[in-house]
């Protein structure tokens, strides 16, 4: 049976009604104290959430079903575990390819992160589908159990634009000693735009859409706080990007963090 997917990282889906029921939040930088934030609504199987949360409907929120785009009967069978190592003697297998073992039934954030925590991974083309359904929510809601309320916040108004060009990934290590130097400089998205490198920017409040000459992205600033308690305000970032040409693609969860006369700081937020 041919399975339907719906991909809303890699395909870029616009939820019609979401938008129309959570708008985007006006954001500016501001010195006084901001309180940890949603910006990004996130969808659950039964419901949507759009306003900001306590710690303690953070908690509660993950251990709600997490919506996916597909009907599946299997569709939560996402993740597997390695199999064990006498299972890798086959010699039919080929070098380097894992062989899948028990797969995990995982509906909510605790299960996703529980059963990553063991190892678990998507293996398959439809399993990494299903896996980019719960990078957001899982990122979202482990940012918000940590983060604290801001004393202040250095973060510019149009915080995407102004993001390090090392975001973009590279091809070769000739485009990686490019990026890392212009990063060094304090190059930014912003900047490769104005000079010609990227194209079809579409800026709104917490999402940013352009192109390079390899690839297509989509950025999307889920939420903010003081994330490693220096007081100032931190914003989680997804970067979704897929190849013009072929089918590769992947998403990015990023921690970026503003410092007085510096540029910004963008780090991987790495899920367990």
């Amino acid at each position: 049976m041919k399975r339907q997917v719906s991909i809303a990282v890699v395909g870029y889906v616009i939820v019609i009604s979401l938008l129309a029921a959570c708008s985007s939040p006006k954001i500016q930088p501001v010195a006084a104290a901001r309180p940890a934030r949603l910006l990004t609504p996130l969808e659950f199987s039964s419901f949507t959430v759009c306003t900001n949360l306590t710690k303690a409907a953070v908690a509660t929120l993950m251990r709600e079903k997490v919506k996916v785009g597909s009907a599946d009967a299997d569709a939560y069978l996402f993740l597997a575990l390695p199999a064990s190592p006498s299972a890798n003697s086959n010699p039919a297998q080929p070098p380097g390819l894992p062989t899948i073992g028990q797969r995990i039934q995982v509906e909510t954030v605790d299960q996703y992160v529980a059963a990553l925590k063991r190892g678990a991974n998507p293996f398959t083309t439809f399993d990494i589908a299903m896996d980019s359904w719960f990078r957001s929510p899982a990122a979202t809601l482990l940012f918000l159990s940590q983060a604290h309320d801001s004393r202040r916040s250095l973060l510019p108004a149009k915080l995407l634009q102004q993001l390090p060009v090392s975001i973009l990934g590279y091809h070769g290590s000739d485009q990686e000693a490019e990026l890392r130097q212009a990063a060094m400089t304090g190059t930014t998205l912003r900047d490769y735009q104005l000079n010609g490198k990227l194209q079809s920017f579409q800026s709104a409040a917490t999402t940013l859409k352009f192109e390079s000459a390899v690839r297509r992205y989509h950025l999307i600033e889920l939420a903010r706080g003081d994330f490693n308690y220096d007081g100032h305000e931190d914003s989680l970032v997804q970067v979704n990007w897929h190849n013009l040409e072929g089918s590769g693609s992947g998403v990015e969860l990023l921690l970026v963090e503003a410092l007085a006369n510096r540029p910004l700081k963008a780090t991987y937020f790495p899920l367990p």
